[in-house]
C-alpha cells in the first residue's frame, strides 16, 4: 500500500494527472506503477476521473477504501502505454 500512501500525499490538495503519477524513470517502472494503480482503483483506494473531451485523466486518493459491491456495475478503461508514449512523456517532463 506504499503507492496508495504516495497517492494520498500527492493529492492532498485535490487530484493529480494520471500520467504525472505513474510516470517513472524507466518504462518498466512506469508499467508497474500503472498496473498497481489499476488495483488501487479497482479496490476502491483511488478514483479515476476521465475527461474525454480534454483527453485527460486524473487520480484522487480515497481516505477510506470502499470496494465496489458485487452487484455494482463496473467498467473497465484500458489505458495503453507503449515505449514510444513513455519516451514522449519523459521528454516532455524534462522540458
Amino acid at each position: 500500500l506504499a503507492l496508495w500512501e504516495e497517492l494520498k500525499e500527492r493529492t492532498k490538495e485535490g487530484k493529480i494527472r494520471y500520467w504525472d503519477f505513474i510516470l517513472a524513470d524507466s518504462y518498466e517502472k512506469t508499467a508497474r506503477r500503472a498496473y498497481l494503480t489499476s488495483f488501487l482503483i479497482t479496490y476502491g483506494y483511488a478514483r479515476l476521473e476521465v475527461r474525454p473531451f480534454e483527453e485527460e485523466m486524473y487520480l484522487m486518493a480515497v481516505e477510506e477504501p470502499s470496494p465496489p459491491a458485487e452487484s455494482a456495475r463496473t467498467i473497465s478503461i484500458p489505458i495503453a502505454l507503449s515505449f514510444e508514449d513513455w519516451r514522449r512523456l519523459r521528454n516532455a517532463q524534462k522540458a
